[in-house]
C-alpha cells in the first residue's frame, strides 16, 4: 500500500468504526456491529504505524473521527433542549476519549499484546468518561447495544455491562490480529495471502473461538422471584410535543390534570394499585409550598384515587431560593409525603451550572435560573413493606449508583424492584427515549430486578430481569400501563462484587497512560532516531 493511500484507508476505517458504534445502538439496534467497531479502529491506527515521520497525533485524529461519526448523530437529540453549541461540546468530549484510546493502543497495535490491551483500554476509557468531566456521561457504550437480542446479555449478571464491552472488544481485537497476521505474513494475491498466512493466524483464531465460547458459557440465571408481586401503575400523561400557546404555569397545570385524570380512570377500572408512578417532573413546581399551590388539588385528588402509594415526580424547593431538589416523593392517600428520594447524580448544564460565578454571563446558561442540589440517600423507599429502589433520569447511566440504591447502603435494606423515573419530553421524537430505555434494560439484567421504566412522555415499559421490555408505550401518548411485578430479593454476582471490571480497567488505563507519557518524555530527551519505527 502506497504512503499516499494509507491516510485514506485510515480515515475510511475510522469512519466505519464510528458507523458501527452508531448503528449498533437503538433505534437501529444492529448489535452484531459492536464486534466490528474495535477492529476497524485498530486498522485505522495501524495503517500509518511505522511510516517515516509518523507522529502520535494521527492516532488521536482517527479515534476522534470515529467518535464524531458515532456520537454526533447518536446525541443529536441534545440540540433541541440545549442548543447546537452544547451538542458539539458533548460530542467532542465523548469523541476525545476514543482519540485517547487510539493514542494509548498505538504502541502495541502491530503486536500480539493488542488483543489484551485494546479491551482493557476501551473499557478503561468508558469507565473514565463515566466519571469525568463533571461526573461523567458514558452514553452509547457497546454493552447497551447488546440488549437488542445478543446472546452476551446474560453475562451482565456476572460481570456487568463493562464486562460485556470487554469481551466484545476482545473478540474484535482477536479478529483484527488474525487478519493482520494473514496480511503481514505473506505477499501476493489475496488467495496466496490466505494460503500462506493462515498458519500464523491460528492462535488468534483459536483465541477468538475461545472468547465466543466463554461468552456463551459464562451466563447464570437471574435470582428467583419471591413468589409475591407488587401491583404497579405507570401514568404517562404528557402528550404535548410542543406547549403551543400555553404559558409555563398553564402547561404545568395541563399536565397535572392529565395525570390526575388517567390515575382516576385506571383506579376506577382496576382498583387502586399498590404503587402508582408519576414520572420525573410530572409536577414541575413544589406542590408542598406556595409555588405549586395551584397544582396541589390535582395531586391530592390523584393520591386519593390511588389509595396512597403515589410516587410523585416533583421539583421541590431547596433551602436556598435559587436551588431545587429533583425528587420522587411517596404520598399517602391524603397527598402528604411519607418517604422520598432525591436525585444524586445531576446533569451539568441541565440541572445546574458548574462554576456559575464564572460562566453565568453566557446567554444560554441564563435559561437555567436555579441549581439542583444532589441528594445523599442511597437506600430504597418503602411501599407496603416492599422496598423499592428509585433512580431518576440519567442516573440509569451509572451502574454503581443503581447498585448502591438497590443494596440500600444507608441501612434501609435491599430493594426488591427498581423504579427508573424520567422525563424525556425535551428530546422530542428522537432516539433518546429508546437509548435511555436500553440503559434500564441493562441495569435490570445486572441487578436481577424488574425495572419499572416510567417516562412522562414515553417510552415507558416494564423490564424483566432478562432485559426484555414489556408493555412499551408510544411517545407523546396519554396512556397507562399496569402489571403485577414479581419481587426479587436474591443477589446477582454483580450486586455482590460491583463493577470490578470497570474499576480494574480504569486503573490499568491510568497506569498505561502514565507509561506512555513517561516514554514520550524520555524519547524527547534522547537524540532523534532517523530510522522508521519498528512495526
Amino acid at each position: 500500500m502506497s504512503r499516499g493511500v494509507r491516510p485514506l484507508v485510515a480515515a475510511g476505517a475510522a469512519t466505519l468504526a464510528g458507523l458501527a458504534i452508531l448503528l449498533a445502538q437503538p433505534p437501529v439496534g444492529a448489535w452484531p456491529l459492536t464486534f466490528l467497531a474495535a477492529p476497524l479502529l485498530l486498522l485505522a491506527v495501524a495503517t500509518e504505524v511505522g511510516l517515516p515521520g509518523e507522529v502520535r497525533p494521527r492516532a488521536f485524529r482517527w479515534g476522534l473521527l470515529a467518535g464524531v461519526v458515532g456520537y454526533g448523530p447518536m446525541l443529536v437529540w441534545l440540540v433541541r433542549p440545549a442548543g447546537f453549541f452544547a451538542w458539539i461540546l458533548l460530542v467532542l468530549i465523548q469523541a476525545a476519549w476514543l482519540g485517547l484510546l487510539a493514542v494509548l493502543v498505538r504502541p502495541v497495535v502491530r503486536r500480539t499484546w493488542v488483543v489484551l490491551a485494546a479491551p482493557l483500554l476501551w473499557v478503561g476509557m468508558d469507565a473514565w468518561r463515566g466519571v469525568f468531566p463533571l461526573g461523567g456521561f458514558a452514553w452509547g457504550t457497546l454493552a447497551y447495544a447488546h440488549v437488542e437480542g445478543s446472546w452476551m446479555l446474560p453475562m451482565a449478571r456476572l460481570v456487568g455491562g463493562r464486562g460485556i464491552t470487554l469481551l466484545t472488544v476482545l473478540v474484535g481485537a482477536l479478529l483484527f490480529e488474525a487478519v493482520r497476521r494473514v496480511h503481514d505474513g505473506a505477499e501476493g494475491s489475496t488467495v496466496e495471502q490466505l494460503r500462506d498466512g493462515l498458519p500464523s493466524a491460528q492462535r488468534p483464531l483459536l483465541g477468538l473461538a475461545g472468547a465466543l465460547l466463554v461468552s456463551v458459557l459464562a451466563t447464570i440465571e437471574p435470582p428467583p422471584a419471591t413468589g409475591t408481586t407488587l401491583d404497579v401503575l405507570v401514568v404517562q400523561g404528557n402528550d404535548r410535543l410542543e406547549p403551543g400557546e400555553l404559558s409555563s404555569r398553564e402547561e404545568d397545570l395541563a399536565i397535572a390534570r392529565s395525570m390526575r385524570e388517567l390515575t382516576e380512570e385506571a383506579a376506577a377500572a382496576g382498583g387502586a394499585a399498590d404503587l402508582t408512578v408519576w414520572p420525573e417532573s410530572s409536577v414541575d413546581r413544589d406542590v408542598f409550598g406556595d409555588a405549586g399551590a395551584d397544582l396541589r388539588p390535582e395531586v391530592e385528588a390523584a393520591a386519593a384515587a390511588a389509595g396512597g402509594g403515589l410516587l410523585l415526580g416533583v421539583n421541590r424547593a431547596g433551602e436556598d431560593p435559587d436551588t431545587f431538589l429533583n425528587s420522587a416523593v411517596l404520598l399517602d392517600d391524603d397527598g402528604d409525603p411519607v418517604d422520598a428520594y432525591v436525585k444524586r447524580q445531576l446533569v451539568p448544564f441541565g440541572e445546574y451550572v458548574p462554576f456559575r460565578a464564572a460562566l453565568g454571563w453566557f446567554p444560554p446558561l441564563r435559561q437555567i435560573p436555579r441549581d439542583g442540589v444532589p441528594g445523599e440517600r442511597t437506600g430504597p423507599i418503602t411501599v407496603d413493606d416492599v422496598r423499592v429502589a428509585v433512580v431518576i433520569c440519567f442516573e440509569t447511566l451509572f451502574p454503581g449508583l443503581v447498585r448502591e440504591n438497590v443494596l440500600g447502603d444507608d441501612g434501609t435494606g435491599e430493594a426488591a424492584v427498581v423504579v427508573a423515573s424520567t422525563n424525556d419530553a425535551s428530546f422530542g421524537r428522537s432516539a433518546e427515549p429508546r437509548q435511555h430505555l436500553a440503559q434500564s434494560r441493562l441495569r435490570a439484567v445486572e441487578t436481577g430486578r424488574w425495572v419499572v421504566h416510567a417516562a412522562l412522555s414515553g417510552s415507558s415499559a416494564f423490564v424483566t430481569p432478562e432485559g426484555e421490555a414489556l408493555d412499551e408505550t408510544e411517545l407523546f401518548t396519554r396512556t397507562t400501563i399496569r402489571r403485577d411485578v414479581p419481587l426479587v430479593t436474591g443477589r446477582t454476582p454483580f450486586l455482590v462484587v460491583g463493577d470490578v471490571v470497570g474499576a480494574g480497567a480504569r486503573l490499568v488505563s491510568a497506569m498505561w497512560l502514565l507509561a506512555v507519557v513517561l516514554r514520550g518524555w524520555r524519547a524527547r530527551r534522547l537524540p532523534a532516531d532517523p530510522r522508521p519505527e519498528r512495526p
